[in-house]
């Protein structure tokens, strides 16, 4: 199997949409943006996660107090549910002083369970490839990770038409479990996104274009903090909470 490597460094914006806002912010992007060559049809695609962390939560406790640096360690796999697929990406997020970057490594599904719960490297021939892999092994050694949360939802894609710099995603229906990391096993669990709301992430080098801060005025879309796993954490933590009480 060949090796992909993807490299991305970026700022990321978030931003939490009624439907209201988010049926009058598609138009404008359709005549701004083009959809992402995965939503065929102009349809959304799923993605699936499992979030890898210390059996007491380590990496995302100290995510959660925003330090200056701090990282996460993902699986990530594209693709319906019912079509069977043993690709998956390894992932490291990264975010210092507010950039944030992934690095990322295509491997299969044993491979990818090896590299992060044995630290045993897949053998790859090309230099960039085991640098990768040996910095994940790397972390794995300093934070022991097992499998913490499976996360899917579905997402809409774009990209500007003029910067591709500049890409936008929508990602709705967002739910999350604990006690099945199976990735076909179908979407289920906590449901994190209040009701009649999605979430809209912005990947942007440097600046927003002014056509889309002006539909952000105009439609009184405001900038959010939202991590996904760290909504996860700090919800099923109230939820623990509140159930001893």
């Amino acid at each position: 199997m060949s090796m992909v490597i993807n490299v991305f460094r970026r700022y990321e914006k978030k931003f939490l949409l009624t439907e209201r806002q988010y049926t009058s912010l598609l138009l404008i992007l359709e005549a701004n943006m083009d959809y992402d060559e995965h939503c065929l049809g102009r349809r959304p695609y799923t993605v699936r996660n499992v979030y890898y962390d210390t059996a007491d939560s380590e990496l995302i406790r100290k995510s959660l107090d925003k330090p200056t640096f701090r990282e996460k360690i993902r699986i990530r796999k594209y693709g319906p549910f019912n079509q069977p697929n043993n690709e998956v990406y390894v992932e490291i997020k990264r975010k210092y002083q507010g950039i944030g970057t992934k690095r990322r490594v295509r491997l299969t599904d044993a491979e990818a369970a090896a590299l992060l719960e044995k630290a045993v490297l897949p053998e790859k021939e090309d230099y960039y490839s085991r640098q990768i892999l040996s910095e994940i092994a790397y972390l794995t050694k300093i934070y022991p990770v097992v499998p913490a949360v499976f996360m899917s939802y579905e997402r809409l894609a774009f990209l500007d038409k003029n910067d591709k710099r500049f890409r936008l995603t929508i990602d709705r229906d967002i739910r999350t479990r604990r006690d099945n990391f199976d990735f076909g096993a179908g979407p289920s669990g906590l449901s994190l996104l209040p009701k009649d709301h999605i979430l809209m992430e912005v990947k942007v080098g440097a600046a927003m274009p002014l056509w889309f801060a002006q539909a952000l005025s105009a439609l009184k879309i405001y900038l959010t903090s939202y991590s996904k796993y760290g909504k996860e954490f700090e919800t099923r933590i109230r939820k623990e909470i509140a159930e001893d009480v």
